[in-house]
């Protein structure tokens, strides 16, 4: 497929519009407004009981991800937000009064506003500063003290598109037993992310940006050692294994993935959209989508220091 062929897949491309706004909010294709169109017409007037062919949807969407991400789909679980992800990690985490957290200075309101909440908890909040817009292990090693649990911190900074090192401050983050939290939702998927070695405990991405799919639907990573420090702050009915047994009340039934996060009937026709979208992307090529987009930014990069 062809960059121009791609472009023709979205229909605000036959008008005379020109959208520059994708970090904030992407363009729908025609095969994700199709997608969710067809979902909800079955919904309508055929399966209007959407178990289990809209579960095994979900499973496949979360298996598209997983190998973007270096990882496997029992490590995803889907989510409303970017906000409503890292809600889960700052709220399930059982903190001291006196921890720390360590966020960037000039963050999205996004990966702040969760962190900062655990104030309320006696969590203190320090803002690393950055050396010519750059967050660097040296920057992050000079931040730090010694009561630092948390680094928080975006793969791709939406203020100047700075890209972080996730390996190398991965790194870090274990060697001084830093829980390392990312926020994916400027940089994937046209960035890839290896998130085992990257040895990032806690991502959470919305979709409605890059992923370019319907808003409501996002995704967390979770590590296996980062769930044993999560306590289940919320909970429903689909948190458990075997979840239509509705009356055996037992907490020792939560799943052992992050599927316990899911704690009920999810928004199937965002994920649907997102599907069709990662199949749209995979058909395309991230590679090639990848040279592209990096392609465009160097242009621009070029076209300001001309003026």
């Amino acid at each position: 497929m062809t960059v121009g062929e791609a472009r023709r897949q979205f229909p605000h491309t036959w008008t005379d519009m020109i959208y520059l706004n994708h970090a904030a909010i992407s363009p729908i294709s025609f095969r994700v407004r199709e997608a969710v169109a067809n979902y909800l017409e079955r919904r309508a007037l055929k399966d209007i009981e959407c178990f289990p062919w809209a579960p095994q949807m979900a499973e496949q969407t979360k298996q598209m991800l997983a190998s973007r991400l270096g990882t496997t789909s029992d490590r995803l679980a889907f989510v409303l937000n970017t906000s409503d992800g890292l809600n889960i990690l700052t709220e399930g985490i059982q903190w001291k009064e006196g921890d720390r957290i360590l966020l960037y200075r000039y963050e999205y309101p996004t990966n702040v506003y969760p962190f900062l909440n655990q104030s309320r908890k006696g969590v203190i909040i320090d803002y690393l500063e950055p050396i010519d817009g750059r967050v660097t292990v040296e920057a992050i090693s000079r931040a730090i003290k010694p009561e630092t649990k948390m680094l928080a911190l975006s793969f791709v900074q939406f203020l100047n598109g700075y890209r972080a090192d996730l390996e190398a401050i991965g790194k870090f983050c274990k060697e001084k037993n830093i829980i390392f939290s990312v926020d994916a939702i400027q940089g994937f998927p046209y960035l890839p992310i290896d998130v085992e070695k990257s040895q990032i405990d806690f991502l959470s991405c919305g979709g409605h940006k890059w992923l370019m799919s319907p808003e409501g639907i996002a995704f967390i990573y979770v590590s296996k050692e980062c769930q044993s420090h999560i306590a289940q702050a919320a909970m429903g009915w689909t948190s458990v294994k075997n979840s239509f047994n509705h009356f055996d009340f037992d907490l020792s039934r939560v799943r052992d993935d992050a599927s316990r996060y899911e704690n009920g009937t999810m928004n199937y026709d965002g994920i649907c959209g997102l599907k069709a979208s990662l199949e749209f992307f995979e058909e395309f090529g991230y590679d090639q989508m990848q040279k592209q987009t990096l392609g465009l930014a160097d242009l621009l990069i070029d076209l300001c220091n001309m003026h």
